[in-house]
This record gives C-alpha cells, sequence and structure tokens, in this order.
C-alpha cells in the first residue's frame, strides 16, 4: 500500500512539474525593447510594449551590413508593400557593427504588428520580428 501512495505521489509531482504558467502579456510589456541583428536574425522574435506610449528602442547591429528595422501595418485589403510609407509606423537604423537608440510611439490599437530588420544594401533580405501592442494595467 505504501509503495502505491508512493507511485501515485510520484505521478502527479512530475504531473505538476511538467506544466507551465505563462506569464500575462500586459506584465511583460516595457517602454524600453533592444532588438539585435545579426546578419541573419533579429532576435527576440517577441517584444511586448504599452499601447500609445513613447518606446525606446535600442537596435544592435552585430552583422557587416547597414539595416533598417521597420514597425509596418498591414491592410486588410489590397495589395500590401512593405516599403510603402503609408505602412510604415515606426523606424529606425544602425550602420554596420554599431548600436543605434530612437524612440516612436506605439500604436493605440492592442494587437500583434510585424516588424522588420531589413539590409539597406539588399531590401531581399530581411527578418521578422513581432511587436505586440498591448493594454497595460489599470492602477
Amino acid at each position: 500500500m505504501q509503495k502505491f501512495f508512493l507511485i501515485v505521489f510520484s505521478f502527479v509531482v512530475i504531473l505538476l512539474s511538467s506544466c507551465s504558467f505563462h506569464d500575462d502579456p500586459r506584465s511583460m510589456a516595457s517602454t524600453q525593447i533592444s532588438l539585435t541583428y545579426d546578419g541573419n536574425q533579429c532576435q527576440p522574435y517577441e517584444s511586448f510594449v504599452p499601447q500609445g506610449q513613447k518606446i525606446e528602442i535600442t537596435l544592435i547591429n552585430e552583422s557587416e551590413f547597414d539595416i533598417t528595422w521597420y514597425l509596418i501595418f498591414r491592410p486588410i485589403e489590397g495589395k500590401f508593400e512593405d516599403q510603402d510609407p503609408k505602412n510604415i509606423l515606426a523606424s529606425t537604423s544602425a550602420i554596420a557593427g554599431q548600436i543605434s537608440a530612437s524612440t516612436f510611439t506605439a500604436p493605440n490599437l492592442p494587437a500583434r504588428y510585424d516588424s522588420l530588420c531589413v539590409r539597406d544594401a539588399d531590401s531581399d533580405k530581411r527578418a521578422l520580428t513581432y511587436l505586440l501592442v498591448v493594454q497595460p494595467y489599470e492602477e
């Protein structure tokens, strides 16, 4: 009988340890984000920001290419051109091997927005990331 309880207890412990708890995105939102580009990827893939707030962005360019980061808005209908100025909500650039800092205002609509790290000399070389705009906790 004692062996049975030990087996059941072990099973429950293993089951509970495999469960994960996800943070509320609102608690992960920050007015400061940092993106690192290595020549192929832009990391982190997701950044959380509060809606309508002034956001400080640090772009760390570890590559040998000049890059520009774009926050873009994809229209629901019609043809989408990511380099069209009407689709760009914010942008900042960093020359090869340098760090740049800039600010922009986060959109007011909570949603997931696409952002791109694009090589200036070759716009076909781009890395997709996401900016998740969330409604902050009310205090």
